[in-house]
């Protein structure tokens, strides 16, 4: 082997030592931290009723003075506390002027859509009383809804429920020859987290 060869093959070997030494002397020190576990998780907003899809009233060939009065129950199970209110969004026809309405908040040992029985009205008692026209004129969208809380809160938080007893009566002085409609229309309950 030539000497030029034998220097060549020296200087690759004592380059590679020498690359292995560096290697090692520049990872021997070596520090870390770590914050494991971070995660945004969205909380949930969930309102829901036992009426299972039925109206609360619905009242055929009615006459003057004519009344139900049927009971239906309110569950929050949302993670963010919020605020709840009722309302009416659809147009009410002109028999309504003629229903007078109620609706009273309170509670029940055991909801049961839609019967009232074991109902306790809250502290307060009804929350309104006047003709179905006026409620839905008054309260027609959330920006206008009835706001209610759970008793003793100032927000519905999870597993709050409220039972509302809503009673509707055809006007007994109501006189003529009768007919006209409410048309169809929804009691809606809408949770916003505020």
């Amino acid at each position: 082997m030539s000497n030029l060869k034998k220097v060549l093959a020296t200087l690759v070997v004592v380059g590679a030592i020498g690359g292995l030494a560096a290697f090692g002397t520049f990872s021997a020190f070596s520090s870390t931290t770590s914050n494991p576990g971070n995660e945004f998780t969205a909380g949930t907003v969930s309102l829901g009723d036992n009426d299972s899809g039925s109206s609360l009233y619905s009242f055929a060939n009615a006459k003057p003075g004519d009344s139900v009065t049927k009971c239906i129950n309110v569950t929050y199970t949302g993670s963010l506390d919020s605020d709840v209110k009722l309302y009416v969004p659809e147009a009410i026809g002109s028999l309504g002027a003629n229903v007078n309405l109620t609706v009273t908040p309170g509670t029940q040992s055991t909801p049961s859509f839609p019967s009232c029985t074991g109902f306790t009205a809250a502290s307060g008692g009804s929350i309104f009383s006047g003709t179905l026209s006026a409620f839905a004129s008054a309260h027609n969208s959330w920006a206008n809804g009835l706001g209610t809380y759970p008793s003793g809160a100032t927000k519905w938080s999870t597993t709050n429920n409220v039972v509302y007893q809503v009673t509707a009566q055809l006007d007994p002085s109501l006189s003529g020859s009768g007919g006209g409609t409410t048309g169809t229309h929804s009691l809606t309950w809408e949770a916003r987290n505020q």
